[in-house]
């Protein structure tokens, strides 16, 4: 109740506007009268809040009217591309992987630092030097558990090699994108270096050895989330928002968060490049950032946010990863060049 509580307290403040935080930016080029609507996605579900927690205060504030459409990211990338001259959206939410590609193929306009009041708040590499978006949150790749299951103390990537962890493991397939972050993560946790070769080598010679403890393989992040609920495995590497949420409703399900520490995922906020509404779309970008906007994004979403000055509330801080010296960025354009090879060579030596 108490964090029911504190979001209607939260999108109240955002949605009235007060406490001067909220005042439109009347001086800035941003805010001019002429900007209209602004159409924007997101990736459903959870993700609705945002017509409470951005679209209506950032409708308050006079900054503009902002519509949503549900858009996937490969789906939001190949609606850019047929549609490249006349996009029909003017910000779409990718995950990283996804916007680096969308500024590869030309798709989306450079966000210099200097169009986001907000950039000197961000956590680094919210704001990306190359500039195909900005982070609006941040989901990390974590260590989901059950703690009824596993009663020794968890503090490393490592520990997934120990024998109480027999038989118990689900582990990312080949199939799944996100098996690179997992394995970038073993990488940086045996040889303190996910980037070199030698590194990765020696990723795969102890993967290959942890066959034997793996119970299954999940290409669908939902299942490991059933199968950990049913108490048919112990543990796995999991999307941090979902074991958040997974831990609302099972406290013995909990977030390690390795001392190796954890991959950031960010979901980035980009403009197409024909849009009309470029100014626009920079504003309501700076919008998300905003400290109150963030913390609300926090509270909803349960998801890590992109500067480290927003306050937690007690009840759920144990759910959000917000610990930052453990939180690295990835090299995502290697990711992408290494992606294929990583992945065939984790279905030929692990999974088969």
């Amino acid at each position: 109740m108490a964090t029911l509580t504190r979001r209607k307290l939260i999108r109240s403040a955002l949605a009235s506007g007060v406490g001067g935080l909220f005042a439109p930016m009347l001086g800035s080029s941003w805010a001019r009268a002429e900007d209209k609507t602004l159409t924007a996605t997101h990736f459903g579900g959870p993700y609705q809040v945002l017509r409470d927690i951005v679209a209506a205060p950032f409708k308050k504030a006079g900054l503009g009217d902002v519509a949503y459409d549900v858009e996937f990211s490969g789906a939001a990338i190949g609606k850019m591309q047929t549609q490249k001259d006349s996009p029909p959206f003017d910000v779409a939410l990718l995950s990283r992987s996804f916007a680096i590609r969308a500024q590869n193929a030309g798709l989306v306009s450079k966000i210099e630092k200097a169009s986001i009041a907000e950039a000197g708040n961000l956590v680094p590499d919210a704001l990306p030097a190359a500039g195909w978006g900005a982070a609006m949150i941040m989901d990390t790749f974590d260590f989901m558990i059950d703690k009824n299951q596993i009663k020794m103390p968890v503090e490393s990537w490592l520990d997934l090699w120990k024998p109480e962890f027999a038989g118990k493991l689900m582990l990312p397939a080949a199939s799944n994108p996100a098996t690179v972050f997992f394995i970038a993560c073993v990488a940086k946790a045996a040889a303190g270096d996910e980037k070199s070769p030698k590194a990765i080598d020696e990723a795969f010679a102890r993967l290959k050895a942890l066959k034997k403890s793996v119970r299954s393989y999940y290409s669908d992040a939902l299942q490991p989330t059933q199968l950990i609920e049913r108490g048919e495995i112990a543990a796995a590497p999991q999307f941090g928002i979902r074991i958040a949420n997974q831990s609302k409703k099972v406290p013995n399900i909990v977030k390690v968060t390795p001392k190796e520490g954890v991959v950031a995922i960010p979901y980035d906020l980009c403009v197409p490049v024909n849009s009309t509404k470029q100014e626009l779309a920079r504003t309501y970008i700076n919008f998300t950032m905003r400290k109150d906007v963030q913390a609300a994004l926090v509270d909803s979403l349960l998801a890590t946010p992109v500067r480290s000055d927003v306050e937690v509330a007690p009840e759920i801080k144990s759910l959000v990863t917000t610990e930052f010296s453990k939180i690295w960025f990835a090299d995502e354009e290697l990711i992408a060049a290494k992606q294929k090879e990583w992945l065939d060579r984790y279905m030929r030596e692990v999974q088969s």
